[in-house]
């Protein structure tokens, strides 16, 4: 246990994430310099206003209790105050996500001549939704301070093509306790028929325009293409999955297209299920069962396909060990 520990914050509604980072600083150091941002400061990093300093203040002294005799707060003006220059710290307790500013603080303090502080780094707490506990969340009525769900999520996919808002639907059903699927007419911004990188493109797309239309929790973008591989083109679907800050990714199975149809194609004036309903007869070939459908004999269907890329996007938020943020952007 070290001397004296730093941990810093707005602490606006104390949350299962605040829980555990203060949980863990009490159980760091036997003394706590707990930086709490100044009504300014917080206003200036959060964007929005907070409840004042004073109620942060008596909210923390009373989460605290019979410990908050070990703490010294500090009204934080700047996002290192007096962990900067206080010799006597040995650690500072941060969340993943923010340990870059801890980085900071340590090459900072490097060039004053104070020793390096260890940095301890909490894990972040995410609600039932698969979004991060926020102060502000819990304030809205969306979660509970343990990261329960009030609120149903709100997926808008961007299409309204059957296959591919029950493909999302039927897996969003297994992830999400109460939801709220919508289809939103999002243009993909690519070619209609996407050959390779097109095809990521256009699922991101359809991705943030379908939530900002919608104003909802996730967009999902859904977009098939043609990639090749050994001198041949597979069909593979892919999706996009945006929260508003970052973007998953994911692909479902692929199926070989024939030459015939993919020569016609590269002539940029038709698209996949233009040439399909031409080749088969079949009326509206992409809202049913889609080109697999005829290709496989009916054993799959083109909301498998959209089951599988949605399932594979949301891989990196259902298990988040080993992903990193910026691998989301």
């Amino acid at each position: 246990m070290f001397a004296k520990v730093a941990v810093a914050g707005t602490f606006d509604s104390i949350h299962a994430g605040h829980e555990l980072l203060l949980g863990k600083a009490l159980s760091s150091g036997r003394r706590v310099l707990l930086g709490l941002c100044s009504d300014g400061f917080a206003g200036r990093v959060k964007g929005k206003k907070v409840r004042p300093y004073s109620a942060r203040r008596k909210a923390l002294l009373s989460f605290f209790g019979r410990q908050a005799g070990r703490l010294e707060i500090a009204k934080l003006e700047d996002p290192f105050g007096p962990a900067l220059t206080d010799s006597a710290l040995g650690a500072i307790v941060v969340s993943t996500e923010t340990e870059p500013r801890a980085i900071e603080l340590n090459e900072k303090r490097k060039k004053l001549g104070l020793k390096q502080l260890k940095i301890i780094s909490i894990p972040i707490i995410y609600a039932q939704d698969l979004s991060k506990i926020s102060s502000r969340r819990v304030r809205s009525g969306a979660t509970t301070r343990a990261g329960r769900l009030l609120k149903p999520v709100v997926i808008a996919v961007g299409s309204t093509n059957p296959t591919k808002v029950g493909g999302v639907r039927r897996v969003a059903e297994k992830i999400f306790p109460k939801l709220k699927i919508l289809g939103i007419t999002a243009d993909s911004g690519v070619p209609s028929q996407p050959f390779a990188d097109e095809t990521i493109a256009g699922a991101v797309n359809r991705a943030m325009v379908a939530r900002k239309r919608a104003d909802a929790d996730y967009g999902v973008g859904l977009e098939s293409g043609l990639f090749p591989f050994y001198g041949r083109h597979l069909d593979i679907q892919w999706c996009a999955v945006f929260d508003g800050e970052n973007v998953t990714i994911g692909n479902s199975m692929g199926f070989e297209v024939p030459e015939a149809v993919v020569s016609r194609l590269k002539k940029g004036k038709e698209d996949m299920a233009q040439v399909f309903e031409e080749l088969t007869g079949i009326r509206g070939i992409g809202r049913k069962g889609g080109a697999i459908a005829f290709m496989s004999g009916g054993m799959a269907e083109r909301r498998s396909m959209s089951e599988q890329a949605f399932l594979c996007a949301m891989i990196p938020r259902l298990n988040r060990a080993g992903y990193k943020r910026k691998a989301y952007k």
